[in-house]
């Protein structure tokens, strides 16, 4: 009697665990309409800037056979005769993840600010317009965003200044849906009568599925088709020409925590394919190397550097 009574407190005990077992925090995705900039570029935290360095890798340095070669590239990192500095930036953003400013610097960061752009939001946190300038302050071109009635993105109109005179060149309008998703979008540029559509679909989570570009006369161009993993996060991306024809196609593969570890791209059209692996991850996850090899022949090398809003 004690041994069977024994046996049914073990079962109500197993019971009440499993019933206090702590359950999985659920997924929550954020849909494209809701994302600010950071999100859409798969970057976590609240970062106030980010600097960007790529070096080209000389033709013939180094391969990636294995990852002795990739120790051997971030010993050499600095060294010029290894590599061949191509572009520096800084990016600023709001405390709420939005672009503020994008400074494009000269040859390894010291011959000054090549150009830069600065980026104007209302308070509803909608874009009004960016405006680019040169070095020396003059304004080269800028871009203004209309919105209608319902605050969704109605047109963009992109002006570049030619001895102080403003002229057009190129127009986006849009149709939106019910919530604002853009759904169409006719690209036209002022000195052709030519219009390119593309059109965008949506799957239950408010994320983009499918990318239809059409040309001028109406004919479909390309279509892109998007694959996402139950976080919401982008792994495969297949490019169609007209029919059934793979033309380019990229696979993300993600750790656990949602670091991005590896992207594959294949232009099939040219017969290229590239590897980009991503190393030497910070605090909030974020990558701040990241190799890319053509053909096993690392191309180039990029560095992060990021500053965080209360650090």
């Amino acid at each position: 009697m004690i041994k069977r009574h024994f046996f049914i407190l073990l079962a109500i005990l197993a019971i009440v665990a499993g019933g206090c077992k702590k359950k999985p925090a659920p997924i929550v995705i954020t849909p494209d309409i809701e994302k600010n900039h950071l999100q859409r570029n798969h970057i976590f935290g609240r970062v106030k800037t980010l600097e960007t360095e790529t070096c080209n890798v000389w033709a013939d340095s180094v391969s990636v056979a294995d990852t002795s070669d990739l120790a051997k590239l971030k010993k050499y990192y600095d060294l010029d005769e290894f590599f061949s500095h191509s572009a520096h930036h800084l990016q600023r953003y709001t405390s709420d993840g939005y672009l503020l400013e994008h400074i494009k610097y000269g040859w390894k960061g010291k011959d000054g600010v090549y150009e830069y752009t600065k980026y104007t939001y209302a308070k509803d946190a909608k874009i009004e317009r960016w405006d680019c300038f040169d070095s020396n302050d003059r304004l080269l071109s800028y871009c203004l965003y209309h919105y209608d009635r319902n605050r969704f993105l109605a047109s963009e109109e992109i002006y570049h200044r030619y001895d102080d005179q403003d002229s057009l060149e190129l127009t986006y309008t849009h149709t939106t849906d019910g919530i604002g998703n853009i759904i169409r979008t006719v690209e036209k540029f002022s000195q052709t009568p030519d219009k390119f559509l593309t059109e965008y679909h949506y799957n239950d989570q408010g994320l983009v599925y499918e990318i239809v570009e059409h040309e001028p006369n109406g004919k479909v161009f390309k279509t892109a088709k998007i694959e996402y993993d139950n976080y919401g996060d982008e792994v495969n991306r297949c490019v169609y020409k007209t029919g059934d024809q793979m033309i380019e196609y990229t696979y993300t593969q993600y750790a656990q925590d949602g670091r991005v570890r590896k992207v594959i791209y294949e232009d099939k059209l040219h017969n290229v394919k590239e590897n980009h692996y991503f190393f030497d991850y910070d605090k909030n996850k974020n990558w701040q190397t990241e190799v890319c090899a053509v053909d096993n022949q690392i191309v180039y090398v990029k560095k992060r550097t990021f500053e965080y809003y209360n650090e």
